[in-house]
């Protein structure tokens, strides 16, 4: 065998191995997704805008896929289209109206087990627990609209502006307690705040840890004329990991959906 020869063997043998190498990779990474898929859910918070009614939006959930969705602002017209829209990808939809703006709404896959609208006696907006059973876990998220930085008659007001996280932590620790203990718990929603304002220090106090700024510390959540924000949070209890968080810019709204994917912790206390 001449020099050649034996550089083209040579070759073909590494050729081979890389060759069953990446299937095997490939296999593996297949594998994982589905053992991940198992253990994790998928959650979107958005508030889509009361004034922005458009058919895009089954567009941009159905293609972020997300294992449930949790909407704010809706209304009648939004429930006609979402339902039309995604109802055979969502077999669980809820919606609670208030008004023009001050409506929720779920999407599921998984069956909703138990929902409780909690009456808001501080700020603007009412509150919505919902418990998801996935297989053996039942999940518990809390869909907020916390009050925005505005007076009674919604202009802007100097004491509104800087006494709205005082607001804010009295709306979240209200709706809290109405929340079922000890189940893996997710409060999401637009929080009218930053990631460093007061309310998102008291939530870690309390032990909730910010899902979005473990992944991505910069990307705005919510857009007006030249303004921007990160102000729709999705923050988690010791039950849950978060594997995964990222900001979608779709949509015609003024916010955009944000993503978390959790783990469920096996066995916490």
């Amino acid at each position: 065998m001449n020099t050649k020869e034996l550089f083209y063997q040579k070759n073909g043998v590494i050729i081979v191995i890389l060759f069953f190498m990446k299937n095997i990779i490939s296999t593996l990474l297949i594998f994982s997704c589905f053992l991940v898929k198992a253990d994790t859910i998928s959650v979107v918070t958005y508030n889509v805008n009361y004034h922005f009614i458009n058919k895009d939006i089954v567009n941009v959930l159905d293609s972020i896929n997300a294992d449930v969705i949790c909407l704010q602002e809706t209304n009648a017209e939004w429930e006609k289209i979402i339902r039309i829209g995604l109802i055979s990808k969502y077999p669980f939809i809820q919606f609670k109206h208030r008004g023009i703006s001050g409506g929720f709404a779920t999407l599921s896959k998984y069956p909703i087990i138990k929902n409780k609208y909690i009456k808001n006696n501080v700020g603007w907006f009412s509150a919505w627990s919902i418990i998801i059973k996935k297989d053996q876990d039942s999940i518990q998220i809390l869909n907020t609209h916390l009050k925005p930085p505005l007076t009674r008659k919604g202009l802007i007001g100097w004491n509104a502006y800087f006494k709205a996280s005082e607001v804010h932590i009295k709306e979240l620790a209200s709706f809290s307690n109405e929340l079922t203990p000890n189940l893996p718990t997710i409060i999401l929603g637009d929080f009218n705040e930053n990631d460093n304002g007061k309310t998102m220090k008291w939530l870690k106090i309390k032990g909730f840890n910010d899902a979005l700024s473990q992944f991505d510390k910069r990307s705005k959540t919510w857009r007006f004329v030249l303004l921007r924000g990160r102000y729709d949070h999705l923050v988690y209890n010791n039950k849950l990991n978060c594997i995964n968080a990222k900001v979608y810019k779709l949509g015609k709204s003024d916010h955009f959906p944000v993503l978390g994917v959790f783990e469920i912790k096996a066995n916490v206390n």
